[in-house]
């Protein structure tokens, strides 16, 4: 069972371990950090004492331009609104590896949306989540945003 997307693809309800996760990135500066070989810790560390970390199911979209045209609507929407680049991405199975779990968590405006769930021990303390979030920083790798068609 699963959700259907705008081209009705049936997008599955169970995230799967070869699943590549993206998070996106709206900092130019951690961009480049990334773009180097080092994404930043601060991609996935939201606000200390989130359990949930939004991320896009990168693999179940029919295209990469798809889902970097949902993020770009997410960082118009922000305030100040910010500029989308890219995303770090991780494999649902390495998401696992260090004990978080990955839960499909469709929205209306994304139907590729999940969340990362942390364990509970990432969540005791601010240096249990910040140590948690400089794991997934290590096993993920920077995605930049497809060039808009010509």
């Amino acid at each position: 069972m699963g959700v259907a997307d705008a081209n009705q693809t049936t997008i599955p309800s169970f995230v799967s371990a070869w699943e590549e996760l993206g998070r996106d990135i709206f900092s130019e500066k951690q961009s480049k950090q990334a773009a180097n070989g080092t994404v930043p810790l601060q991609v996935f560390l939201e606000r200390i004492g989130i359990r949930e970390l939004s991320v896009d199911r990168l693999t179940c979209a029919p295209t990469t331009a798809e889902v970097a045209a949902i993020a770009e609507r997410v960082g118009a929407r922000r305030d100040p609104p910010r500029n989308f680049y890219g995303w770090a991405v991780v494999e649902t199975g390495k998401v696992r590896q260090i004990g978080g779990r990955v839960k499909a968590s469709s929205l209306p405006c994304n139907p590729y949306h999940a969340d990362i769930v942390f364990p509970d021990t990432a969540v005791e303390s601010e240096e249990a989540q910040r140590q948690y979030a400089a794991k997934l920083a290590g096993k993920s790798k920077w995605r930049p945003r497809p060039q808009p068609a010509k």
